[in-house]
């Protein structure tokens, strides 16, 4: 699903509420995780997961043209975590005897 099909949906499910106020809702929200994302803070959305920034350490890659070494520097990503409710959604028929006969 991407950004468009998101706000089409909502604007089916919504239909007394203007497709630009959908559409401002959304980049609001957008913009919020993407801000404090910036300023280094957790995002955690209850029953669906965080998103937590890390840092990559800079490191010497390869060129995959030459096979020239390549200084790679050190960059700010993205890391998520599902959350239980959702995992537990998505995976309706993985079970906790299931999780425990694996260890």
């Amino acid at each position: 699903m991407v950004r468009s099909e998101l706000l089409q949906k909502l604007c089916d499910l919504y239909p007394s509420i203007h497709r630009k106020d959908i559409e401002k809702i959304l980049k609001n929200i957008f913009s919020e995780i993407i801000e404090a994302l910036k300023n280094g803070q957790n995002v955690e959305i209850r029953g669906f997961g965080m998103y937590k920034i890390v840092k990559r350490k800079a490191r010497v890659g390869r060129n995959p043209k030459n096979s020239q070494p390549v200084q790679i520097p050190e960059k700010k990503a993205i890391k998520w975590k599902i959350s239980k409710t959702f995992f537990n959604r998505l995976n309706k028929n993985f079970t906790e005897n299931e999780i425990s006969d694996t260890h």
